[in-house]
């Protein structure tokens, strides 16, 4: 946890140096891009043996992809989380293909929608669930530009894994499985 503040501080300096709104011009963006993003996430699994719960835990994710048009960005992420209860570890990690929307031209707001799929799974000394299958992913953030090239957002993704089949201890189960995740960070993007 003192990892993920230390990071959640040096990514407020990034915020706090860069660029006001009126000067951030986004459609100077354009090619290819490359992002990382820190924060924390809390996630939700639910099936008729899981607790119900939330289990907080450190997330991140990286996202490579292009500009097709002055205020669309697209590409694909990787996104992971680890979180830990009692004797429990429940990890996701899920790989996605995604757009970024900017409605307003010259306002670094941008609104996120992804799809793709996703793997859960949770470890106690004696017992494995796992499940594999579809995300959908909705987001939100707004962009703070450090440098020409170098930006910042703070950001919150809504990643939801519905029904999915599941294993426990490698037997299938009767029973689907389905994860909803909320996921705080900020992101440095190079452009």
């Amino acid at each position: 946890m003192l990892r993920i503040i230390s990071a959640s501080l040096v990514l407020a300096v990034f915020v706090l140096k860069a660029t006001p709104a009126e000067a951030q011009h986004i459609d100077d963006r354009r090619g290819l891009w490359f992002a990382i993003g820190l924060g924390a996430a809390a996630t939700k699994v639910k099936c008729t043996f899981c607790s119900d719960k939330a289990t907080w835990g450190p997330s991140g994710y990286i996202q490579l992809g292009g500009t097709p048009s002055r205020n669309t960005l697209a590409g694909v992420e990787i996104t992971a989380w680890r979180g830990t209860k009692a004797d429990t570890t429940q990890e996701y990690i899920n790989g996605t293909a995604f757009l970024m929307f900017y409605p307003v031209l010259d306002y670094p707001f941008f609104l996120k929608g992804a799809f793709g799929v996703g793997r859960f799974a949770e470890v106690t000394a004696s017992d494995e669930l796992s499940s594999n299958g579809f995300s959908i992913v909705l987001g939100t953030g707004y962009d703070f530009r450090i440098t020409d090239r170098l930006w910042t957002a703070p950001y919150v993704n809504l990643i939801i894994a519905p029904s999915q089949e599941g294993t426990r201890n490698r037997i299938g189960l009767t029973t689907d499985i389905s994860q909803i995740m909320l996921q705080l960070g900020a992101k440095l993007s190079y452009h």
